[in-house]
């Protein structure tokens, strides 16, 4: 039993992408297992040294549940991280967007007031355009288009 624990230790399974720490070797007759725990009581520590933990078919289901589950937890972990990492990039794509928004504020705000001056320059005060515009009409200067009535109001 200990050369087929060295054969295994040797071909390093325990070193695979995605494996975990140690290999199982199945030993599917119960009497033989407890036979050679018996007969050397350091058997199982020996092989567990080299990664290697025994499974007789006793335990085997206990240990298949306990492999399912250690994977389903690793899965779990995995995809928190993932997870973790998306939250990280959206929360920076959001801080990002929300810069661009007030941005985009300051200029609709500047926009507006130069809207607002443009529109009291064209309608408000004295000299404004529109007064202009009519006083000339009333001189009798041909417009080409005529102007939109506009109240200073508006």
């Amino acid at each position: 039993m200990k050369k087929h624990i060295d054969e295994l230790a040797a071909k390093q399974y325990d070193n695979f992408r995605g494996s975990l720490d140690f290999v199982m070797m199945f030993i599917p007759v119960e009497p033989a297992y407890l036979i050679a725990i018996q007969q050397d009581p350091s058997l199982w520590s020996y092989a567990y040294r080299k990664r290697i933990v025994l499974i007789s078919p006793t335990n085997l289901i206990a240990c298949l549940k306990l492999m399912s589950d250690l994977w389903s937890r690793e899965m779990q972990n995995k995809n928190a991280m993932m997870i973790a990492k998306r939250g990280e990039l959206l929360l920076k794509k959001f801080e990002n967007f929300v810069d661009t928004l007030y941005l985009l504020g300051g200029s609709i705000k500047k926009s507006q007031e130069a809207y607002d001056t443009a529109m009291g320059q064209l309608r408000e005060g004295q000299g404004n355009l529109i007064g202009q515009a009519n006083k000339l009409r009333e001189l009798g200067v041909k417009a080409y288009k005529s102007l939109p009535e506009m109240n200073p109001e508006e």
